[in-house]
């Protein structure tokens, strides 16, 4: 009826491992009074990222990040809009957390592109992976060479 409850009608359990980016459940159950329980998932995400150096070249660029803890591997998204347009947007994974640079070739020369980059952490959780996903980076922008 909206009313609380004391916390001695319920338990709560938590999944191990929650400092780290990923999915976890939690498993509320009702004691005393009370019947039933809930398990819910709720996600932690990864730091923010940014990226630390972005390099022209020839009709591409080479995008590096610092390499981030506790993640599987990293998005790199570049679009010739600020926006990040779908139309104008390509994404690039990379599965790897050890990987800290993405080189992309066969652009347009002489464009300017937007780049961005977030981590991602793959879980599971009864048998179905997860992925969380950190916020995007700030974007920063290039001019490819001809």
């Amino acid at each position: 009826d909206g009313n609380k409850i004391s916390t001695a009608n319920y338990t709560v359990k938590y999944a191990s491992g929650r400092k780290v980016p990923g999915t976890y459940t939690v498993k509320v159950t009702m004691k005393g009074n009370y019947t039933g329980s809930k398990t819910l998932m709720f996600s932690i995400r990864g730091k923010k990222m940014a990226v630390s150096k972005l390099t022209a070249l020839s009709k591409g660029f080479k995008a590096t990040w610092k390499k981030q803890s506790y993640v599987t591997g990293y998005q790199v998204q570049y679009s010739t809009s600020s926006k990040f347009t779908t139309k104008t947007t390509k994404t690039v994974k990379i599965a790897n957390y050890k990987t800290v640079s993405k080189t992309v070739t066969k652009l347009k020369g002489n464009t300017k592109y937007y780049v961005r980059v977030r981590s991602y952490k793959t879980t599971k959780i009864s048998g179905k992976s997860y992925n969380v996903y950190s916020a995007w980076s700030g974007a920063k922008s290039v001019k490819t060479k001809k």
